[in-house]
C-alpha cells in the first residue's frame, strides 16, 4: 500500500512541477520560449495521448502582419498553416521592394518578414514537428502583372525556380496560389490560370513526392468572370479551392449587412452562401472544397438605427466604415456593452452603438461561434473537404473560436 501511495505522491508531484513550469512558460512572450502546439486548454496529461487529428482539413492563412499574435495560434486545431505571403511580378519574380505612401521605396514587408522575421522559421519548424502543414502562398493581385505572368510559358518557369528556392530554405513543400483581380477578367485567363495550376502541382510533385497546390476563388467565381472561374479544371488540377465565402458587404456597401450570410440573397445581398455552395458543388466535388470563413466583420458609419441600416459617407469628425478583427469587436463589445441582434436571414449577429470617440453612430455585423457554428454544420452535411480561416491572429487572445473548431471537426 505505501509503495502505491508513493508512486501516486510521485505522478502528483511530476505533474505538478510540468503543469507549473507550462503555465510559466505561457506567461512569457512568444520572444522566450518556443511555438507551442498546444492550445489554452492544455492539460499536461495530454503528453501521454495520442494527438486527436482533426476529421476535416483545417487550412488557415497567416497573414504577415498578425506574426505579432503568433503565441495565440493552437496548432492542435488545425491541419495546414499558410503564410500570406510573397506577391510576384509580371515574369515570375518574387516583389522584394514597394514604394510607401511618401514614394519611398522600402522592403516589401511580406517577402521581408518571410526572409527574415524569425517567427516565421518558428512555425515553419513547430509545424513540420507537430503534423502540421506549412505552406508558401504565392500572391498575385496586379491586374496588368497578372495578364503578362499568365501570358508568358518561360515566366511559369522562372516563378517554378524562385518557389523552389523559398521552400527548400524552410524545409517545405506545399504552396497555395492566391491570384486576383480587382474586378472581372476574361475567361481566356482563367484557363490560362487553371493551366498553370496544373503545370505547378506536377512540377512540385516531381521534385518533392507529394506537394500540396491549395488555390483561392472567389466566392463568386462560380457565376462570374474571375480569374478562378474555370473551377471545373481548378478542381482537377489542384489539391483544394479555398473558397473565400466572405465580403458579401464591403465597407463602401450602400447598407451595413452580413459579411458572409448564409441567406438573404436579393433581400440584403446580390448572393448568400447557401447559394453559393449550390453553385461551387454542381462542378466541383466536395471533398475538393474549403469553405473559408471570415474572423472579422465590419463597422459602418450610419444614420440610423436598423437593421441594414444605410451607410453614410464618412469623414475625419466622425469617422470611416472600416475592417475589424473579431479581437477588435469583441474589445468593443466589452466596453461598450451593445445589445446584441441576431440576423435571421443571414444567420451572423450584429448590433449598433454610439461611438464614444466621435459620439456617431455605428453598426457592426460579424461571426461569432454561433453563426460559424452554421457554416460548418454546411461543411459537414455537404461533404466538403474542411474550413478554411481569414486569418489567424485576428481573434488574438480569445480562445472561443478554437474551442468551436475543436467541438466540430475533432472532438
Amino acid at each position: 500500500m505505501r509503495a502505491e501511495i508513493k508512486t501516486i505522491l510521485v505522478l502528483f508531484l511530476i505533474v505538478t512541477i510540468l503543469g507549473g513550469v507550462s503555465l510559466h512558460i505561457s506567461k512569457l512572450s512568444y520572444k522566450n520560449h518556443p511555438l507551442t502546439p498546444y492550445s489554452s486548454s492544455f492539460d499536461i496529461l495530454s503528453l501521454f495521448k495520442e494527438r486527436k487529428k482533426p476529421a476535416y482539413r483545417i487550412y488557415g492563412y497567416l497573414p504577415y502582419w498578425t506574426l505579432e499574435k503568433l503565441e495565440f495560434i493552437e496548432l492542435d486545431r488545425l491541419t495546414d498553416v499558410a503564410y500570406f505571403g510573397i506577391y510576384i511580378d509580371g515574369e515570375g519574380n518574387f516583389v522584394k521592394t514597394v514604394q510607401d505612401a511618401e514614394g519611398i521605396w522600402i522592403a516589401e514587408p511580406g517577402y521581408r518578414n518571410w526572409k527574415e522575421n524569425e517567427k516565421v522559421t518558428q512555425l515553419a519548424d513547430a509545424c513540420k514537428k507537430f503534423g502540421v502543414n506549412f505552406a508558401l502562398t504565392v500572391v498575385a493581385h496586379n491586374d496588368e502583372d497578372n495578364d503578362a505572368f499568365l501570358d508568358c510559358r518561360e515566366c511559369w518557369d522562372n516563378l517554378l525556380k524562385n518557389i523552389y528556392t523559398e521552400l527548400d530554405e524552410k524545409n517545405i513543400t506545399d504552396v497555395n496560389l492566391n491570384f486576383e483581380y480587382a474586378e472581372y477578367t476574361g475567361k481566356d485567363m482563367a484557363v490560362k490560370f487553371s493551366e498553370f495550376t496544373k503545370y505547378a502541382n506536377q512540377e512540385l510533385d516531381k521534385r518533392y513526392g507529394n506537394s500540396n497546390v491549395v488555390v483561392s476563388a472567389f466566392a463568386d467565381s462560380s457565376v462570374k468572370d474571375r480569374v478562378s472561374s474555370d473551377l471545373e479544371n481548378l478542381a482537377k488540377y489542384s489539391d483544394g479551392i479555398f473558397i473565400m465565402g466572405y465580403d458579401f458587404h464591403r465597407p463602401s456597401s450602400d447598407n451595413a449587412g452580413p459579411v458572409a450570410p448564409i441567406g438573404g440573397k436579393g433581400v440584403h445581398a446580390e448572393y448568400d452562401i447557401e447559394t453559393m455552395l449550390k453553385d461551387y458543388l454542381a462542378v466541383v466535388p466536395p471533398n475538393k472544397l474549403l469553405l473559408g470563413v471570415p474572423y472579422y466583420g465590419y463597422n459602418w458609419v450610419v444614420g440610423k438605427d436598423e437593421k441594414y441600416a444605410e451607410r453614410i459617407n464618412g469623414n475625419d469628425a466622425i469617422g470611416y466604415s472600416q475592417s475589424q478583427s473579431y479581437e477588435a469587436i469583441m474589445d468593443v463589445i466589452i466596453n461598450i456593452k451593445p445589445r446584441i441582434l441576431w440576423d435571421d436571414l443571414g444567420q451572423v449577429p450584429y448590433f449598433s452603438y454610439i461611438s464614444e470617440e466621435t459620439g456617431q453612430l455605428r453598426q457592426v455585423f460579424y461571426e461569432d461561434q454561433k453563426s460559424l457554428a452554421v457554416k460548418y454544420k454546411l461543411i459537414k452535411n455537404n461533404g466538403l473537404m474542411g474550413v478554411g480561416i481569414w486569418a489567424l491572429g485576428y481573434d488574438g487572445g480569445y480562445t472561443e473560436l478554437w474551442n468551436l473548431l475543436y467541438d466540430e471537426f475533432i472532438n
